[in-house]
């Protein structure tokens, strides 16, 4: 993961940061420029990046939707883009029930470190398309929380990836469940980045290695 610099004082900021510690600049991420961005006003919902990142035209932007109303996102979307949602976002197509007490901060933590995936897919320049483009080849994600105890034929929801369908469950966001997980199955590690890179590793060998030229390399 790259670190950043702040676009009007040079201060050191991070792929997480909203705001500039040191002189209080807005930062939202620029998948465009592959840059956290540092914003100033230029209008209403618009927003001007000080730094251009190289063969770049200048653009405005507007935050993503998920920021302004939610609190849960930190990148940013072109103007001239008519979804309201960024990159990382808009491939979500569950969310948690907000109405359920704490899956509103499961939900910040499942998109933060999804965001950190989509970075690293643009940043190899992978295909992504979200499945209203490509409803046969795209991807999207569900969160999806276990049924309540006791609900008549209830069945645990579980982590995977079935065309082009990544679910994750939301109660892999809770620090303490997640530790409990992976005690019971004797696993080194397990982090939500992990499953999210686990499950994104079966929807590129469907898309990119299966039945191709590739699979004899395999």
């Amino acid at each position: 993961m790259k670190i950043f610099h702040c676009g009007h004082c040079d201060q050191l900021v991070f792929f997480e940061n909203t705001t500039c510690v040191n002189c209080g600049h807005v930062l939202a991420y620029l998948p465009d420029q592959e840059n956290l961005g540092t914003l100033e006003p230029d209008g209403e919902d618009r927003w001007r990046s000080l730094s251009t990142a190289d063969g770049i035209e200048e653009r405005a932007y507007r935050l993503c939707k998920n920021d302004r109303d939610e609190d849960v996102c930190n990148w940013a979307v072109p103007v001239d883009d008519s979804n309201p949602y960024c990159l990382s976002c808009r491939l979500t197509r569950i969310i948690p029930d907000l109405s359920r007490p704490g899956d509103r901060a499961a939900w910040a933590r499942l998109e933060a470190s999804k965001r950190r995936l989509i970075y690293s897919l643009l940043r190899l320049d992978l295909p992504l398309a979200n499945k209203m483009e490509d409803p046969l080849g795209g991807l999207a994600f569900e969160f999806l929380a276990d049924p309540d105890p006791g609900t008549p034929g209830a069945v645990p929801v579980l982590t995977g990836h079935d065309g082009g369908v990544i679910t994750i469950n939301v109660a892999e966001a809770d620090d303490a469940e997640r530790e409990r997980r992976r005690h019971q199955m004797h696993e080194p590690y397990r982090t939500i980045l992990g499953h999210f890179r686990h499950e994104i590793g079966h929807y590129y060998w469907d898309r990119l290695i299966k039945d191709s030229e590739w699979i004899d390399a395999f």
